[in-house]
């Protein structure tokens, strides 16, 4: 038997075995069912519905970002609603009361933000939380993002009452009842608005603290308490001291 024949096969006889080829492993196709990776929250959009995962996400990724933009323009919003109430914008005209609030709300936004970031930061961890300075700032400035957005509704009402935007009670709209319709329309989305503002600050505030929006408010209540303390008793003694 020549030496070829004499290879392959066990003990050293019969035809060489065929190769072992692996099977291809089998891939099946993804199921709609499967969860895909969510997409990085728009927070100008997205803190409206879910607050909470939008702030998570900017803490993760840059925490300071916006911070005096948004703490400026949502001073700006605060002080053009606080103009409607009587006594300020039925006294001043309406160059007055823009400049007012474009400087004073600017500076008064980013210094309320340093203020109750201090503050809300001090109370928070007094009940439990664990948010730093930089969240609770973000927390603060973020959610200024309504306030910012209801900047739009001034346009409307502008256009509506002319010279007398930012009066309390508008006389040009007594007699016309579609224009006080719209009115009361544009006073009802602001308050709307200032609402669930009000709302999604306290669950901002839950985020960085870690926990829930109800001790949020509790950490936000006692830092207006901590703030009105001190300044209450320097008005008595003032008081005092002027008798």
């Amino acid at each position: 038997m020549s030496d070829s024949a004499s290879t392959g096969g066990p003990g050293g006889y019969g035809p060489a075995p065929p190769p072992l080829v692996a099977s291809p492993p089998v891939v099946w196709p993804a199921s709609e069912s499967c969860p895909r990776p969510s997409e990085p929250p728009e927070p100008w959009v997205s803190i409206w519905s879910r607050p909470r995962v939008t702030l998570r996400h900017i803490l993760e990724t840059s925490p300071r970002r916006s911070l005096f933009r948004l703490a400026a323009i949502g001073g700006i919003a605060q002080c053009l609603a606080a103009a409607t109430q009587p006594g300020f914008g039925d006294a001043y005209s309406i160059p007055v009361v823009v400049s007012v609030a474009g400087a004073g709300g600017a500076l008064a936004g980013i210094l309320a933000m340093f203020i109750f970031s201090a503050l809300i930061g001090m109370t928070g961890r007094w009940l439990g939380g664990r948010g730093g300075m930089t969240a609770v700032m973000a927390a603060l400035a973020w959610a200024n993002v309504p306030a910012i957005w209801s900047l739009a509704l001034w346009l409307p009402r502008a256009a509506l009452l002319g010279e007398e935007t930012f009066h309390s009670l508008p006389a040009s709209i007594e007699e016309t009842p579609p224009a006080a319709l719209l009115f009361a329309v544009l006073q009802g989305m602001q308050a709307i608005i200032a609402v669930w503002g009000f709302v999604i600050l306290l669950k901002c505030l839950g985020e960085a603290h870690v926990f829930s929006a109800w001790r949020a408010l509790g950490a936000l209540l006692l830092a207006a308490l901590v703030l009105a303390v001190p300044i209450a008793l320097v008005a008595i003694l003032g008081l005092s001291l002027g008798r």
